[in-house]
């Protein structure tokens, strides 16, 4: 094929391309997926979800990522990545019935001690509607639809917002809570459930902005968190 015919059939393929995981749904309503994405979670009795970080350079404890289970109503078992004199160290964690422990390297067995020690909130909270990661989708302001995307193979319809830093702060951490964070919030597409949030925001250095994303999977797993022996 040669000719308008041709330059025809490229301009329609590449305008497919070009669509794929990136176009908006401008007939969604995003305070809608906000509000879906909340029951989604406060819903779920147990879930997994990672953490992740970008830039994180600053003074102190920074917590720079993780993973872990959290279960409803206020329980958590996983790991957590610190830098702390500038050494990274993984922090083994198990929070339940408001106590928090925690492992180091340099410990042999669970202490239990203050979430605040190493930087950030208590992951027990996570599931909380009131205070943990869902209560800050009712906290969004200026919500509009933003570029969808693709996560492990799922279409994510994303939602662009503003959340008051010192929420944020008490659930992860913040070196100025006075400024908003940005946020963008994956939602599957399919059936609503929250999948990815990314923040960006003064977390590490009032004067720098870095990111957290936390992706989020395996909604109603069976999962049992029990304090550490001895």
């Amino acid at each position: 094929m040669r000719g308008p015919g041709r330059l025809l059939v490229v301009g329609i393929v590449l305008t497919m391309l070009a669509g794929c995981g990136s176009s908006t749904n401008a007939t969604l309503d995003p305070a809608q997926l906000l509000r879906d994405a909340k029951q989604s979670i406060d819903s779920a009795s147990a879930l997994h979800f990672t953490l992740t970080s970008q830039g994180a350079v600053g003074n102190g404890t920074l917590i720079t990522g993780g993973q872990g289970d959290a279960r409803r109503p206020d329980s958590f078992t996983g790991s957590l990545s610190v830098v702390a004199a500038g050494f990274p160290v993984t922090v083994n964690v198990v929070s339940t019935g408001g106590v928090f422990y925690a492992q180091t390297p340099l410990t042999p067995r669970y202490e239990r001690t203050d979430p605040s020690a190493y930087g950030f909130g208590d992951p027990a909270q996570f599931l909380d509607p009131n205070h943990g990661l869902s209560s800050l989708l009712t906290s969004c302001s200026g919500a509009t639809n933003k570029s969808a995307d693709l996560l492990n193979g799922e279409q994510l319809d994303e939602v662009g917002c503003s959340i008051p830093g010192a929420l944020v702060a008490k659930l992860l951490t913040s070196a100025d809570p006075s400024q908003a964070v940005q946020a963008t919030v994956g939602v599957d597409a399919g059936t609503h459930q929250l999948r990815r949030v990314s923040l960006v925001g003064p977390f590490f250095d009032k004067a720098h902005a870095s990111t957290f994303t936390v992706v989020l999977d395996k909604f109603g797993e069976n999962v049992t968190i029990t304090p550490p022996a001895g």
